[in-house]
């Protein structure tokens, strides 16, 4: 069984890293348009436990999911920043993907207030 319960530093630095990466996605120092021009928040950011490797999900206004790869393809840019302002012996590995959490709960909120549901509530 997995063990999916975070530790305190896991929980702190995956905050940390959270606020980085906003920090550096607001300044927005990138050369592609399309990574300039979009809105771009990062949700949450899950770190291992080793401290090696962090996901970061986002999300965009426009739910265009395009920019992922942008991001990806820029994450030296992120691995750059990290390094220099947080005290880590080892720079994260990041992978960014979109956060499907907003989506899927306006799904079941859908289906809640759908008049048959309504009827057993």
């Amino acid at each position: 069984m997995k063990n999916n319960i975070k530790s305190q530093r896991q929980l702190r630095v995956g905050q940390q890293l959270k606020h980085l990466i906003s920090e550096v996605i607001l300044i927005g120092n990138f050369e592609n348009e399309k990574l300039k021009k979009t809105q771009i928040t990062v949700t949450e950011v899950n770190i291992s436990p080793n401290l090696k490797k962090a996901d970061v999900f986002v999300i965009s206004r426009n739910d265009k999911k395009s920019f992922i790869k942008c991001l990806n393809e820029k994450k030296f840019i992120f691995k750059k920043e990290i390094a220099e302002k947080l005290n880590l012996r080892y720079v994260p590995d990041l992978n960014f993907s979109f956060d499907n959490s907003f989506e899927y709960a306006n799904k079941i909120e859908k289906i809640l207030k759908e008049p048959k549901v309504l009827k057993d509530l």
